[in-house]
């Protein structure tokens, strides 16, 4: 990697304002601000950040918090840092997400997850109620946005995605080549400026559907895993509704915290 040098924006102090949250730490927020760059394509794949030591002269935050955030996204897989040569945005496939939430699976050596392959494969209006409904308290119609989650091509997720367009309509508006890929949850920090803060999980053994076992290739009727997500913006506001059909596998499955 040896491509373009990242620049400052120009308005640094304005854009790491847009990030802040109460309660948040100063490392997630550069974080979240370096993401946001990324997803956008501010900084394409292979361009080079600016050095520790040019953030800590540019940005209001200690040299601590700018290793933290740095650290985090290295982990996480969106920069590469070349001892030596400095930290690179990951050149990545365009339907590969970055930082998936609930689809942290671990990979052989505990030192980060596998990557997942989204791709979207119906977006649709839903009438009828579910578990959707009773938490998104929203009427009719609502939005389902299927996937296909592509685990490291091991094995694949299928994943009904639920959320309300009146709200939320970029998931309605954009086109489905760009949704895939896309971490939903940073388009719902575009469109809201609220972060997803909360989420309960509860997991189930069940028979997967028809579809779900189509898409995961087991035999209709075998049983696998149901993730169920109910998320939430500003502790207690309700912003989506997830189900996870995962089929067996041998990997460890990494739940979010609150």
């Amino acid at each position: 990697m040896s491509g373009a040098i990242a620049a400052f924006p120009s308005d640094l102090r304005g854009w790491l304002a847009r990030y802040a949250r109460p309660g948040v730490p100063k490392y997630v927020v550069l974080r979240d601000a370096i993401v946001a760059s990324l997803t956008t394509g501010t900084w394409p794949g292979g361009t080079r950040l600016p050095t520790e030591s040019e953030w800590a002269i540019e940005v209001p935050l200690s040299l601590g918090t700018i290793q933290r955030a740095l650290r985090m996204l290295a982990q996480e897989g969106l920069i590469v840092r070349r001892p030596g040569h400095g930290s690179f945005v990951a050149e990545r496939d365009s339907t590969e997400m970055h930082s998936p939430l609930h689809c942290r699976f671990v990979n052989d050596d505990g030192s980060g997850y596998l990557p997942v392959y989204s791709k979207v494969i119906a977006r649709k209006k839903v009438y009828g109620e579910g578990p959707w409904s009773t938490h998104l308290a929203a009427r009719p119609p609502l939005l389902v946005i299927v996937r296909a989650l592509d685990i490291n091509e091991e094995f694949t997720v299928f994943s009904r995605f639920y959320v309300d367009p009146r709200r939320m309509p970029a998931f309605a508006s954009l086109p489905i080549r760009r949704l895939s890929g896309e971490n939903f949850k940073e388009i719902i920090w575009r469109e809201s400026q609220q972060p997803v803060n909360r989420i309960t999980q509860h997991m189930s053994s069940f028979t997967f559907p028809a579809q779900a076992a189509k898409v995961t290739g087991v035999k209709l009727g075998a049983r696998g895993t149901l993730l169920e997500v109910r998320a939430f913006v500003n502790g207690d506001s309700p912003i989506y509704y997830q189900e996870l059909y995962i089929p067996a596998n041998h990997r460890r499955l990494h739940l979010a915290g609150e």
